[in-house]
């Protein structure tokens, strides 16, 4: 095994994934004279995509490119412009004044200017309170007068997230009002299979269903792909369960990158909007009536202001939510992203421990359907190893303690919870994920569990997923499956389409349950 290709934490991985196509567009505008902003949440790989960028512009003859990583240590123009001049080497300015350096730059065999400025959050921050947000203002006004002044000779491009925002909405910046808006998009699976490439050339390709996990779990976030392939390097079997044990105390061991997402697109008690926005997504996936979104937007006792557009443009850069069409229409078309980020966070209320895990499947499996179009391939939906990946992972983060595919009695079902850990001994709940595939491949499944089960093992959880496509599956559900027992019809969980529970007893005597849950999955569009 080689060494690690893969570095989450850096600026300049070692390995990231090409951009072209998003640089050349960018290119376009800028050879125009036209400013750019270029919007992603923490993670999305801005960075990367400037340094892209960068190395794209520095190959066209008679242009200089220059990258600015963040704001200068003195918060005035005068400094900005003496940083700049600094990251350009010029080193004997008289005073510190953009036309004098613009003209230094423009001379002899160079033709433009392009000024790449990356983490623009922190212009408005730097200094902090009214302070920077004057800076933040005075400095982009005073690059607007002189693009004007020279373009096309001189051009900008902005990378950022809030700020940006923050800049346009409320300082009244007009180069970041006018710009041209490029949102990051999260990394698709070609994405993801390339940047996957270095565990082939080691002979050791990831399997499809391996992928698909990483993709669903990270919801494409260049950060938490990478993150996920650099801790994948290190397993002697890089495979889907070992996703499951990375991604399942991602919470717990990087809260502060969390922190950092959520900071990139709100900030509380100013703007919590882009929040509500994206509960009101969770709640009516797929159509959103535009009329809650303006309601989520309209908070008189926050200080920074935001529209619907705005809040979901945020929301889509930070990997939150997708959108198809326009943002603009009623209903919006949107839908959460299925990742790690949007995973339920707090475990259910204090019941008796199998009622409580139960509850927090149900949680897991709302966002399941909520998440729907991320989960079907081009056959049909995804294998079943991915759904129980996502559910293991899901309850890993609600502070269960899962194991993938244990040695049972007769057999390995998918999920092993310790869900009452203070008894003795410990007892367990098996849970087994099963695609409807018709009446003869599911009838057996009650069976299948019971087969599986030891002493130990009080409860036992089956879920289902079905397609909307596919008409009357959960009453033919019930007739296959549960036919013949001690079944009781209970009130069916939000977001789900059926849950019953099945009573028996065990050879000594002790009464067993099993609770099945059903899932209906959009159709893909």
């Amino acid at each position: 095994m080689r060494g690690n290709p893969y570095s989450w934490q850096h600026d300049q991985p070692l390995r990231c994934v090409a951009r072209d196509v998003s640089v050349r567009r960018i290119a376009e505008f800028v050879h125009r004279g036209i400013a750019v902003k270029i919007v992603g949440g923490r993670g999305m790989g801005k960075s990367v995509l400037l340094q892209q960028l960068e190395q794209h512009l520095q190959e066209t003859q008679g242009t200089r490119v220059v990258r600015l990583p963040g704001p200068p240590e003195e918060a005035t123009v005068a400094g900005a412009v003496g940083d700049l001049a600094a990251r350009l080497r010029i080193q004997d300015l008289a005073a510190p004044r953009m036309d004098d350096l613009l003209d230094r730059v423009l001379q002899g065999s160079v033709a433009r200017l392009v000024a790449l400025f990356d983490e623009t959050d922190q212009y408005v921050t730097l200094g902090g309170g009214a302070g920077g947000a004057t800076f933040a203002r005075n400095w982009f006004n005073k690059l607007e007068a002189i693009r004007k002044q020279y373009a096309p000779r001189f051009s900008v491009v902005f990378a950022g997230g809030l700020g940006l925002f923050y800049l346009e909405r409320e300082l009244g910046s007009a180069i970041v009002s006018r710009a041209e808006s490029f949102l990051l998009e999260p990394f698709g699976p070609a994405e993801i299979s390339d940047l996957a490439t270095p565990f082939q050339e080691d002979g050791r390709p990831l399997d499809e269903n391996c992928l698909e996990a990483l993709r669903v779990l990270s919801g494409g976030s260049p950060a938490l792909v990478t993150f996920g392939l650099e801790r994948l390097w290190d397993e002697s079997a890089p495979a889907t369960q070992a996703l499951e044990r990375i991604f399942g105390v991602f919470r717990e061991q990087h809260d502060s990158f969390i922190r950092s997402v959520h900071a990139s697109i709100s900030q509380r008690g100013r703007l919590d909007a882009p929040w509500r926005v994206l509960e009101e997504v969770r709640r009516s996936a797929g159509a959103v009536p535009l009329q809650r979104l303006r309601e989520a937007c309209a908070a008189p006792d926050e200080s920074i202001t935001i529209d619907p557009k705005q809040a979901l443009d945020l929301l889509r850069a930070a990997c939150f939510v997708r959108v198809d069409g326009s943002t603009l229409a009623d209903p919006v078309r949107a839908w959460p992203v299925a990742s790690i980020l949007n995973f339920p966070e707090t475990p259910a209320a204090a019941d008796a421990p199998p009622e409580r895990l139960v509850r927090d499947v149900c949680a897991v499996l709302a966002n399941l359907r909520r998440f729907g179009r991320d989960f079907h391939q081009k056959d049909g939906l995804l294998h079943e190893e991915v759904f129980s990946s996502v559910l293991s992972v899901g309850l890993r983060l609600l502070g269960w303690e899962t194991e993938r595919e244990p040695m049972q009695a007769a057999g390995f079902p998918d999920i092993k919870v310790l869900s009452s850990p203070r008894t003795d001994p410990p007892e367990h709940t098996l849970i087994e994920v099963k695609l409807w595939r018709g009446k003869e491949y599911n009838a057996g499944l009650q069976q299948q569990l019971d087969e599986y089960r030891l002493d130990d093992t009080r409860h036992g959880i089956t879920v289902t997923l079905g397609d909307r496509g596919t008409e009357g599956w959960p009453e033919a559900y019930e007739h296959a499956c549960l036919a013949g027992r001690d079944a009781a019809r209970l009130a069916t969980p939000p977001n789900l389409v059926g849950r019953w529970q099945v009573r028996e007893r065990a050879s000594k005597g002790s009464e067993r349950l099993t609770d099945h849950l059903l899932v209906q999955l959009p159709k893909r569009r």
